[in-house]
Order: C-alpha cells, then structure tokens, then sequence
C-alpha cells in the first residue's frame, strides 16, 4: 500500500512531471520532424482487448490508440495512449515511445512489428482514509504486433505489450483493432506524407472554438463535472499551430479549478486539409479554490503541464468541429483528464 506524500516524495513527482514535459517537447520535435520529410504510410488504430490476471491483481480491460509513421520499410517509430483498465489498487494509464521493426510479407499485405521503447504512465492509488495517491514514472515496453491490410486504406492488427516498472505493477496487455492509413493515394505510397506535395504550404488559419464537455478527476471515485473552454488557435508555421485557451473544469466537489493555457501544437492535415490531428504542449496556470497553497495568499495561482491530443474536421468553408483530449498533471495528487467537442470559426490572416 502506497503512503502519503512526503516532502521528498513531492520533490520526485515534480521532477517526473518535468521528465515527462521533456519527453513530450522531444517527441513533438520527432513528428516534426517527420512532417518535413518524404515519408511514407502513417497509420492511426484503436485497439481493445484484455490485460490478463497477475499473481497481485484481477484482469481488466485495456484499450489503446496509436499513430505509427514508417521511416523506412524496416523501420518505424509510434506513440500510442495506453489504457490498463481499473485493477484493484491501480487505475494506470500513460503515453508510450517506441521504435519498431517491420518485416513485411504476401506483397506488403501483412508484416509482422517488434518494438521497443519508453512508457511515461500516471497510476491513481489508493491511500488509507479514502485519499488517492497519483504515481508518475517512467517504464520500459516491449511491443509485438501482426498487421494485415484490409484495402489501400484499412488495416486490422493484433498487439502485445508488456510493460515492466521497476517498483510498479508489471503487465501484459493484448489487443485487437482497426486503422486507418492517412495520406494522398494508395498504400504504400512512398514519398507521401499527409496531402504531400500540397499540405506543405498549409498553415491553420485563426480560429476561434467554443467546447462543452467533462472533465474527470484521477480518483478511485473519477469524480466528474461539466467543463467549458474557449480557445483561439493560430497557425505559426506549416505543422505548428499556437493556442491560448481559457479552461473551466467545473466543480467535481474535489477540486474546482479554472484557468488559462497557451501551447504549442504539432498538426498534420488529411485529405485536402479537410481533417487535422494534433499533439499539444504548454503551460496551464490555473486557480483551484478547493485545495488553496498554504502560502497566506486567497486562491494562489498555480501553474502544470497540459499535454493534449486534437481531432478535427472541416464542416465548411468558415466552420469547423474540434475534439481535444487535455490531461491536466500535478504535485498534489489531483491529476484530471478534460474531454471537450466545440464548434469553431476560422478566417484567413490579413
């Protein structure tokens, strides 16, 4: 059973956290650097299945979503979100790094993957007295996966991962899914990277987004509240994007935080720019009027990492719908995930 925070411990959260922002700015600078040379498939899955029973805990479920971009035809490189289920002194979850290789078979129908990387997960844990005690950390996976292709664009894959921390729970998780392949033409197509040659001179226009959503707090209870944000987007370069945003989480009864955050965005556009997918990163400074810092002053602000995941499609000309993925981390134990869909406006810089 895990204990309280001490003062040390505090100290080795916020140094993961920043271990953590770190690996996010790097990976960021990776997909980058991806979008800017001729690569060729990228592929995105959702994937279900079973995180089998282990001599400390029952089974659950698990479910992951992956993107994975192929280097070369041996070789490729992913980041995927990783979900373990509700076990029954874990509730574990976290983003993972890997880089894979691929032997393809029957004419690039089926190729069988090996991968090998970083998970950086979040563990909600209980605490004696009904608090909840949010474990950050750093672990090695080890990935197996067999894909075979539906047609030029689908795909079904089986996958195996099994994660090992060092002073943490280690598990299997083996999945099954669907995916998609993002990209101008047929698979493969080599020298191809979202609508290459054309995307290279898109940048996102201004863009303003009003949300409604929830967000949940990382508890064993996962108290949730209506939340609401507003946000205004701006491409800065082809593949960047800068947003400000004002975030409210509602009032889960543990926590009532709001606030403001601005982030960077790594972005790729599909299908004659007509879908977007994004992965952001920045600052959110934010007020929590249920857990005030003992510093003597009202409702001190506050400042944590928003790492946050985007989708969005074009509707018009002017019209678009966003759906954003936030996950709020902290030092004190009241980590929360943000689900949002707005509806937003763009127009052309002038």
């Amino acid at each position: 059973m895990a204990s309280p925070l001490t003062g040390s411990s505090r100290t080795n959260l916020t140094t993961n956290t920043m271990n953590y922002s770190h690996q996010t700015w790097k990976l960021s600078a990776f997909l980058m650097l991806c979008a800017g040379l001729n690569l060729p498939a990228q592929e995105l899955t959702f994937l279900g299945g079973l995180l089998p029973q282990t001599a400390l805990e029952r089974s659950s479920y698990t479910w992951q979503l992956d993107y994975r971009q192929d280097l070369y035809r041996n070789l490729a490189a992913s980041i995927a979100v990783i979900n373990e289920g509700h076990l029954r002194k874990h509730h574990r979850d976290g983003t993972a790094f890997e880089a894979w290789g691929r032997l393809p078979f029957f004419q690039d129908r089926v190729s069988l993957s090996l991968g090998v990387g970083a998970y950086y997960y979040f563990d909600t844990q209980p605490l004696p007295g009904g608090d909840t005690l949010d474990v950050h950390g750093m672990a090695p996976i080890y990935s197996l996966s067999a894909t075979g292709y539906l047609s030029n664009r689908w795909f079904y894959r089986l996958n195996f991962n099994r994660i090992e921390p060092a002073n943490q729970i280690r598990v299997n998780t083996m999945t099954v899914g669907v995916g998609v392949w993002l990209g101008q033409g047929k698979k493969p197509t080599p020298g191809k990277l979202g609508d290459a040659p054309d995307e290279y001179a898109y940048v996102t226009e201004n863009e303003l987004t009003l949300f409604g959503g929830q967000s949940i707090v990382n508890t064993f209870l996962s108290q949730k509240a209506l939340a609401y944000a507003g946000e205004y987007r701006r491409g800065v370069i082809p593949h960047l994007d800068w947003t400000v945003s004002a975030i409210y989480e509602g009032d889960p009864k543990i926590i009532r935080r709001n606030g403001l955050a601005t982030q960077g965005w790594f972005v790729n556009t599909f299908f004659n720019d007509t879908i977007a997918i994004g992965a952001g990163l920045g600052p959110y400074v934010y007020l929590d009027r249920k857990n005030p810092a003992t510093s003597g002053r009202k409702n001190p602000a506050t400042v944590a990492p928003l790492a946050s995941l985007t989708f969005s499609t074009r509707l018009s000309d002017h019209w678009i719908l966003r759906l954003v993925f936030d996950r709020v981390t902290t030092s004190y134990n009241r980590d929360a995930d943000i689900f949002l869909l707005g509806l937003g406006y763009r127009w052309p810089s002038l």
